[in-house]
């Protein structure tokens, strides 16, 4: 794995370090469990000057993580640091409004691979193979021999949610999770309940609406023998996503503009396994709505400041376009 060895390197130079791991907007499982893992690592070696911050918010999926951090998550830190450590991100825009000033040691560590603004690192672990950040962490904990149960426990988490409960795993993911299995007795059920949704009676509630809202501002295109849903809501646009794929879409787009825009997709796997890919989509979306997107081939999403319809039908035009490929 390339980088880790530069990394390795870092951290046994000489002299006090201090650390800031950053996580994307809305941090989701595999950047936040990540960052977590990476900073109780930190703290076994001896680093006292370790902070973990997010971009904006951290997902409700993420939320029951907060309780195995070392040290207080904060969100949009103001950064001071010697070295910052950035995870599950593929561009600066998904960090904003956090700024990372000229002159600060980057080190990056993903499974995505951007290719139009790339994030300008000192040392880069990227491997677009792995199903999720989780399981190129995990390669660097055994190459630096360390493991702790709680760190375990935050990267299947981040395995779990990133592969959508195993159904984009490989076999490395498999691997992964053998070995730590294998190392502490954790039990999966433990991860999942990890990962559940954090909410009270007002949030279930609000979620409902918004999908109501979403059924009720519905488009339905059929492009031969697919059935595409687009729609607008101003919250809980992924989970709008996942409700119309149940439904009976085979691709759903929801978009919302408050506060910015954000863009949510999801696909059913049967198009994902002949080709279809929306986060490389969503990669393309990013300039349109000055922001920046990406995500899994089945799963992805955009966020950006302005051009909603714009970025809508740049989407339909990038889908319809593989369509045709996929039935040639």
């Amino acid at each position: 794995m390339k980088g880790k060895i530069k990394l390795k390197r870092l951290l046994e130079s000489p002299g006090e370090k201090s650390f800031l791991l950053l996580c994307h907007h809305n941090a989701d499982p595999d950047s936040l469990g990540s960052a977590i893992a990476f900073a109780r690592f930190l703290k076994s070696r001896g680093y006292e000057r370790v902070r973990v911050g997010v971009a904006q918010s951290v997902s409700s999926y993420a939320k029951k993580l907060l309780t195995l951090s070392p040290v207080p998550v904060e969100k949009n830190p103001e950064v001071s640091e010697d070295v910052v450590v950035i995870f599950d991100t593929s561009s600066l825009e998904q960090l904003e409004p956090i700024k990372v000033p000229p002159g600060r040691f980057v080190v990056l560590i993903d499974h995505h691979m951007e290719k139009e603004r790339p994030i300008k690192a000192d040392i880069a672990v990227v491997d677009s193979s792995r199903t999720s950040t989780a399981e190129i962490v995990w390669e660097l904990f055994k190459y630096f021999h360390f493991a702790d149960e709680e760190s375990v426990k935050a990267l299947l988490a981040g395995i779990v949610t990133d592969t959508a409960n195993f159904r984009f795993a490989n076999a490395g993911t498999f691997k992964a999770i053998s070995e730590m299995l294998n190392l502490f007795p954790v039990q999966m059920g433990e991860v999942f309940q990890l990962v559940a949704p954090v909410g009270d009676e007002n949030t279930d509630q609000a979620k409902r609406i918004a999908v109501l809202k979403a059924c009720q501002r519905l488009e339905i295109r059929k492009f031969r023998k697919y059935i595409i849903v687009i729609s607008r809501v101003s919250a809980y646009e992924s989970y709008a996503c996942k409700v119309f794929l149940q439904l009976g879409a085979d691709i759903a787009i929801v978009g919302s503009e408050k506060k910015g825009v954000r863009i949510s997709a999801r696909a059913k796997e049967s198009l994902v396994r002949k080709g279809l890919h929306l986060g490389e989509i969503m990669e393309k979306v990013g300039p349109i709505i000055e922001g920046s997107g990406g995500g899994h081939a089945g799963a992805a999403g955009a966020n950006g400041k302005r051009n909603l319809e714009g970025a809508i039908k740049l989407i339909l035009k990038e889908i319809e376009k593989i369509l045709k490929e996929i039935e040639k």
